[in-house]
């Protein structure tokens, strides 16, 4: 089922030459990335996802995001193109909370950034799932008795995730909501101090960054006295 609103553009062909390959930037790679996640969400089949989504929903402990990351993550390895430069990982056991078990991590061994992780995250309309999102207090506590935040944003900040790159990526899988009521929101969230402040306070948000696709936006963040960016893509899966 080919999605006509979604706007796609096939990046510069990648060279055929490995010494070349490993001089190019990493926009040229992450636009190449981003191509193929447009891609994926333009032609999937809405029906087969939707069977999937409801067969976890029956189970007494529905992991519906970790069943759609999946479905995401073998359509992509599934595309013979994609597979020619790149592979995407994901978690390798059960634990959410493991540390660096990422939903999907996109490699390729001719680029020198090696990889473009992404956290998934449902979305519904929910100020609890916008709060997961981004940052929330678990009202669990550590060692010195303060409470433990955690989110998906707030991952690239309290040291678990992409410690040497200046970039990730956020993909909102929206299960049920207004969309435009939903990112207003998120960018709302993401404009409040985050627990480890100023690790990952908000320097400004990019709008409709990738291929001027509405769903797409861009946001800037301090990290360690550098910036780091995210680039969230939100798929309505509804």
């Amino acid at each position: 089922m080919e999605r006509e609103y979604i706007r796609i553009k096939k990046p510069s062909p990648l060279p055929f030459d490995i010494r070349e390959l490993k001089n190019l930037d990493d926009g040229f790679w992450k636009n190449w990335i981003f191509y193929y996640l447009l891609q994926f969400y333009k032609n999937y089949d809405s029906l087969e996802l939707k069977h999937k989504i409801d067969e976890e929903r029956k189970k007494q402990f529905p992991r519906i995001e970790r069943e759609i990351t999946k479905f995401l993550r073998l359509k992509l390895n599934a595309d013979r193109e994609f597979g020619f430069h790149f592979s995407a990982k994901g978690e390798v056991t059960n634990d959410e909370s493991v540390e660096g078990n990422y939903d999907i991590n996109i490699h390729s061994t001719n680029w020198k950034s090696k990889d473009f992780f992404f956290e998934c995250k449902n979305l519904d309309g929910s100020q609890d799932l916008i709060n997961k999102y981004v940052c929330y207090n678990t009202y669990k506590k550590d060692a010195s008795d303060q409470h433990i935040f955690d989110g998906g944003v707030l991952r690239y900040f309290n040291g678990k995730y992409a410690q040497n790159l200046s970039f990730g990526g956020m993909i909102g899988f929206i299960l049920n909501g207004d969309n435009t009521t939903l990112k207003t929101n998120l960018f709302t969230k993401l404009n409040e101090q985050l627990s480890t402040s100023p690790e990952g306070d908000l320097i400004s948000i990019t709008d409709n960054v990738i291929e001027n696709n509405p769903f797409t936006f861009d946001t800037l963040h301090k990290r360690q006295h550098k910036e780091f960016k995210i680039h969230h893509l939100l798929f309505d899966f509804k």
